[in-house]
């Protein structure tokens, strides 16, 4: 099991990405507003506390054990059965599941990535 440790911030316009509800979305023009000011605004208040997450993250992660990982180990490999049949269908959408934040597992934890290899 290994952990990447991501700043906050970024964990939370991620968040905000993912939300499940449609309507609480960031656009594509306030994340672009947001990288915009994250790369460009270096006196910016957000800006300089990113920097300090990023900063914290980065010395957290080198000092890790798991610190040796590349980012080629974190493709997900599987294998498949040479003889099983694999199909899909069509879902009725009336009668799928309201969709549903996490159960709180990103507030709990500051890890966006943690993944399990055997």
């Amino acid at each position: 099991m290994f952990n990447i440790k991501v700043p906050q911030l970024i964990v939370h316009l991620i968040k905000r990405c993912l939300d499940s509800n449609p309507l609480n979305r960031p656009i594509a023009e306030d994340i672009y507003k947001i990288l915009l000011r994250w790369q460009y605004e270096p006196n910016d208040k957000q800006t300089i506390e990113l920097q300090a997450q990023i900063k914290e993250a980065d010395e957290i992660n080198n000092n890790s054990p798991n610190s040796d990982i590349t980012s080629n180990n974190l493709g997900i490999s599987y294998n498949t059965h040479s003889e099983a049949t694999y199909t899909s269908k069509l879902l009725n959408p009336d009668k799928l599941p309201e969709p549903k934040n996490s159960d709180g597992y990103y507030d709990q934890n500051d890890n966006i990535i943690s993944k399990e290899f055997s």
